[in-house]
């Protein structure tokens, strides 16, 4: 029997072994495969790994979602989120009218928000603060960076308190969804800020317009903004970049119908855009106290914090199942769960996790790349594990599972290429992106598959169980024997 044939059997017993019923206490299972001069054996052996939580300061997150605010968990503690952005200039820009005796009246910063799009409470009064960015910004799209670097913090732009539930609008207007409708209304914050700036904006349109030639020199002339709060703690507004944006307001001369001589509101605005640069940053407090060892579980939050490590005895396994002579046929990894914690805000647990190496963390999201599910792995709902469109739900709330499948081929890589060293993988929450498609026209069958992965940026904590039932792990393995 051919290597071929042999892995092909091998994987046909497999499967009616796993159908059937399985004693994790067997330390061998055999069974015969035509010829009668070939003999496959199956084992079964049972290991223990090792789980702990490990500090993750920062994520890399190139993306244009945003959170702003500060919210405590009593588990997970504190954390701070803000940012620091650039604005799009459309090159050569120049404003669509002239200013009436070339005056700026006002200028605001509007950060707009979807309807409850933000974590705790939505009335907890809090202090958005912006202040000028006077350094360009640097393509560093790392969570932990520090504003101070770029900003003058003694004179800020402007402040607004706020509440992320705006009692000052009607029910009525909010009950308005069409965006046809001139009352239609976007929940908001908006700041004002001085109009020296605004008045800036459009007299170097008139005395430079070189500084308006190019996305870099516009960056130069004014390299951007950073928005935080200063004051306030129970609430996280979460957003996009796109909904970010400096208005500002002017009037123009025009004649009216009747050849009278009058006044028109305009404005003008700069967005942020995926074309300028945006930098999240997230302060996390409490994480001395998660990365203390615990016999019971190990943490898992979002946006970044800690993350789950787990060791496995790769060293051991090679040794017990003499690598050379035996072929590893399964080694699925399971993680289990705890329950949400039981007050209003506690944090919901990560829709999708992401299994790989510690070593490899960095690359794979800073190239952008998926899960190939032969060296990183995204979390399912084991009960659908069937289905074409088994990983739709990244895990099972009824049970209380994260499951990756079978990773033995992440097993077998290591073994080959560090035999002397166990196997450190780090499981992190993920956002994902995913798309769909059938076999045939006809068919009612959909297979779904990732377009893209990145860190999560949104608000999740987890504990996974590490007592001792847990932490085992079985291997199956296979032997072939030519008689």
């Amino acid at each position: 029997m051919n290597m071929k044939d042999f892995r092909y059997a091998a994987c046909c017993f497999i499967a009616a072994i796993m159908l059937g019923s399985c004693n994790d206490d067997l330390t061998t299972v055999g069974s015969t495969i035509q010829p009668p001069s070939d003999l496959i054996t199956l084992y079964t052996d049972t290991f223990t790994m090792k789980a702990s939580t490990v500090r993750l300061d920062s994520v890399f997150a190139k993306t244009t979602t945003c959170m702003l605010g500060t919210i405590h968990d009593p588990v997970y503690g504190e954390m701070k989120a803000d940012f620091l952005c650039q604005f799009y200039c459309q090159e050569a820009f120049q404003f669509s009218y002239e200013p009436y005796q070339g005056k700026i009246d006002s200028i605001a910063l509007f950060l707009m928000y979807p309807a409850s799009s933000w974590y705790g409470d939505s009335l907890t009064p809090m202090q958005a603060t912006v202040y000028p960015i006077k350094e360009t910004l640097k393509k560093n799209f790392y969570t932990n960076e520090n504003p101070e670097i770029y900003c003058d913090m003694l004179n800020p732009l402007g402040s607004k308190v706020y509440t992320a539930h705006d009692n000052t609008v009607s029910d009525s207007i909010r009950a308005i969804t069409s965006t046809s409708d001139v009352n239609y209304y976007t929940p908001n914050i908006r700041i004002n800020m001085p109009t020296s700036l605004g008045q800036k904006f459009y007299d170097e349109t008139i005395n430079n317009p070189s500084s308006f030639a190019s996305q870099a020199a516009f960056n130069t002339f004014f390299p951007g903004l950073y928005i935080t709060t200063t004051y306030g703690s129970g609430n996280l507004i979460s957003t996009v970049g796109e909904y970010l944006f400096l208005r500002i307001y002017y009037n123009t001369a025009l004649k009216d119908e009747l050849d009278r001589d009058s006044l028109a509101l305009r404005v003008q605005d700069f967005s942020v855009t995926k074309e300028v640069v945006q930098i999240n940053r997230f302060q996390n407090s409490n994480i001395d106290a998660l990365t203390e060892q615990h016999p019971d579980y190990a943490y898992i939050k979002s946006p970044a914090g800690v993350c789950a490590k787990f060791v496995l005895p790769t060293t051991e396994i090679s040794k017990q199942l003499d690598i050379h002579d035996r072929y590893i046929n399964g080694f699925s990894f399971n993680l289990r769960f705890l329950p949400s914690d039981e007050w209003n805000f506690a944090l919901a647990e990560p829709e999708y996790l992401l299994l790989l190496p510690e070593d490899s963390v960095k690359t794979f999201f800073e190239t952008g790349i998926i899960e190939d599910s032969k060296t990183s792995f995204i979390s399912y709902d084991p009960s659908s594990a069937t289905s074409p469109s088994a990983t739709y739900y990244g895990h099972s709330t009824s049970t209380r599972t994260y499951a990756f499948g079978n990773i033995s081929a992440l097993l077998k890589a290591h073994i080959d290429n560090s035999p002397d060293k166990d196997l450190s993988i780090i499981v992190v929450p993920v956002n994902r992106k995913y798309s769909s498609s059938s076999s045939s026209y006809y068919s009612t069958s959909t297979t779904v598959y990732t377009t893209e992965i990145s860190n999560s940026l949104t608000l999740s904590g987890v504990k996974i169980r590490t007592e001792d039932e847990y932490m085992k792990v079985i291997v199956l393995s296979s032997k072939f024997e030519n008689n």
